[in-house]
């Protein structure tokens, strides 16, 4: 297994990315501080020189930390696919609004096969306008058309309008379902399963951060001249202005799209693209606690991802296709509701005592750096 990179679970086990052993090792290990932070573990057999191994060591202690105990995570160059960093990638996981990445999927597919336009009239049913929160809630007699409502469900995760287009492209929602389960087969998204367009509970409603990397890829390889309606920090219908919800387009350089997601069950998920000096890089995150820590999260990643992407490249990782699945998890999926913490799912209370505990045992913490606020979380039925 020549080059491959390995990741530290949180039992210590080292693995490479394809779960396979490797024989014979050579190991670099990254070091921040004090701390001992398990990025990359590089193995294989040892071909290259002295002056080889030292660039390596180099570009080793050079890359940024990734967190070492989280939910499913995947990280990919998007235009190669090769896989920079993985972490349970087929674990089941609700898909909560990320959902909504299939619902835009299915819909600039019907744009590109000529059954609607943009500007096709989304009529908004009874059914759609009494869709939970997160809902924009237009007024009857305000016309919406497809764009708009496209914009709507991606900076503002909004139901009412996830629902519309359903309707509109599907005929129902059971309709628009079948429609965005065939596209998952025909995409290889082999765990993924829709039985809404928003993302709302639903225990059947299940995805993997495989089959959300490689919807991400496909939503950028099949649609490029849509790129920017992911990247608009915010867009107007009518009189009424409406912003992201995804604070990493704000604070994380060269952030451009894709989409957040919240309920109690599925905690904080994320799947997020940043594009420097023409690479972009695609992380997804699923499974946070709290939306700071996923966004941070999200962050050291696509920073990692940067970091590594030429050499894992040189090393030759392997691609996304080509990554060997996991078995099926004996457990079924993992609820996050006594987790996430949140006032919504109950666990506020619980949070602020780890915090306290942490703090106690950690002593007084360094000083911060100034950092934009982060919105706090509106709720179980929030799509971000």
């Amino acid at each position: 297994m020549s080059g491959q990179i390995l990741a530290q679970h949180s039992t210590a086990a080292y693995h490479n990315v394809n779960g396979a052993d490797c024989g014979n090792k050579v190991v670099v290990l990254n070091k921040v501080g004090s701390m001992r932070h398990p990025l990359v573990r590089a193995c294989g057999w040892l071909r290259a020189g002295k002056q080889a191994m030292a660039m390596l060591v180099a570009l080793a202690t050079a890359a940024v930390a990734v967190p070492a105990v989280a939910g499913p995570t995947l990280l990919i160059d998007d235009a190669t696919g090769h896989v920079l960093y993985a972490e349970q990638p087929d674990q089941s996981w609700y898909p909560a609004s990320l959902t909504k990445l299939m619902t835009v999927y299915v819909t600039f597919a019907a744009v590109k096969a000529g059954k609607i336009t943009m500007e096709t009239v989304v009529p908004l049913s009874e059914k759609a306008r009494g869709q939970p929160a997160t809902r924009i809630g237009l007024r009857l007699g305000i016309d919406l058309n497809v764009e708009q409502a496209v914009r709507g469900l991606i900076l503002r995760s909004a139901n009412d309008f996830s629902m519309g287009l359903a309707e509109l492209i599907g005929g129902s929602e059971e309709g628009f379902a079948e429609m965005m389960n065939a596209a998952a087969k025909q995409l290889g998204m082999t765990r993924s399963y829709f039985t809404n367009p928003h993302g709302l509970p639903d225990p059947a409603q299940l995805s993997t951060a495989r089959d959300m990397a490689v919807l991400g890829r496909a939503l950028h390889k099949d649609f490029p001249e849509r790129a920017e309606m992911f990247s608009t920090p915010s867009f107007i219908i009518h009189r009424g202005t409406f912003h992201s919800q995804n604070d990493l387009l704000r604070t994380l350089p060269g952030a451009d799209g894709m989409k957040t997601g919240f309920t109690c069950g599925a905690g904080y998920n994320v799947v997020v693209s940043a594009t420097r000096e023409g690479r972009r890089i695609i992380a997804v995150v699923l499974g946070e606690a709290m939306r700071d820590e996923r966004s941070l999260r999200a962050a050291a990643l696509i920073e990692h991802g940067f970091a590594v992407a030429e050499w894992k490249r040189v090393l030759g990782a392997p691609k996304l296709d080509k990554l060997a699945l996991d078995p099926p998890a004996v457990q079924p999926v993992y609820d996050m509701s006594k987790e996430t913490m949140t006032r919504t799912c109950g666990n506020l209370k619980r949070r602020l005592r780890q915090v306290a505990q942490a703090k106690a045992v950690r002593g007084p913490a360094p000083a911060k750096v100034d950092a934009p606020p982060v919105v706090p979380s509106q709720g179980q039925a929030k799509g971000g």
